[in-house]
């Protein structure tokens, strides 16, 4: 994954307040952590790490930051707040990571050619859109492609079928669907009817009208 630097610049005023003064001049708090060291409040540009999360299929990404007066530091992009309606950027974790030392991140999971079963009339269900893994910095990518091709109607695809390697380590259950490939909706429905009709007719005595 290609690096991408930011600068960012330490902030001594925190809480919700201070927190949107800094957003109002297009800056965007953040917090630096992790490498048992301190936490560190800093301020980064908004725009610029909006522009990083644009070019990315994830926000599980590393970022080369530049820290005033520590110097640079490599981060994974942790954990990014959202506004629940603009969807703005309110705020982001970034922890520092080590060479050599794993991490735990979610990826992105896509999945790439047409199923046979989609041939036939079939319809894949991505059911898992990413997958917890855990792997080494230098091994982490933004995405998972998966070839689904060669799946036909009924097939199911779990997490211990996608080969993940010895370079990632799945932190869910392997049994877990990833995708399906369901049968023509069409079929689905004269199956329904033809087991309705199989069902014995419940024959009711007339009650008799009274006088």
């Amino acid at each position: 994954m290609e690096n991408t630097k930011l600068i960012a610049k330490k902030r001594n005023l925190e809480g919700s307040s201070n927190a949107r003064r800094l957003r109002k001049t297009g800056a965007l708090p953040a917090v630096i952590f992790g490498a048992d060291k301190e936490p560190v409040s800093v301020e980064i540009n908004a725009h610029d790490f909006e522009q990083i999360l644009h070019h990315s299929a994830s926000e599980s990404i590393l970022i080369e930051i530049e820290v005033e007066g520590e110097g640079n530091t490599r981060v994974l992009v942790k954990d990014v707040q959202h506004h629940p309606v603009s969807t703005d950027l309110l705020h982001v974790d970034l922890m520092r990571v080590t060479a050599g030392k794993a991490i735990n991140v979610e990826i992105q999971l896509e999945l790439v050619g047409e199923a046979e079963g989609v041939k036939t009339g079939g319809s894949v269900d991505h059911v898992m859109h990413s997958i917890s893994v855990e792997c080494l910095p230098k091994d982490l990518v933004e995405k998972i492609e998966i070839d689904i091709s060669e799946m036909e109607i009924g097939d199911a695809l779990c997490v211990s079928d996608l080969g993940l390697g010895a370079k990632f380590k799945a932190l869910v259950d392997e049994t877990a669907i990833v995708a399906t490939i369901a049968a023509p909706r069409a079929e689905e429905e004269d199956d329904e009817v033809a087991d309705a009709s199989a069902e014995p007719e419940v024959i009711t005595e007339k009650k008799e009208d009274e006088d």
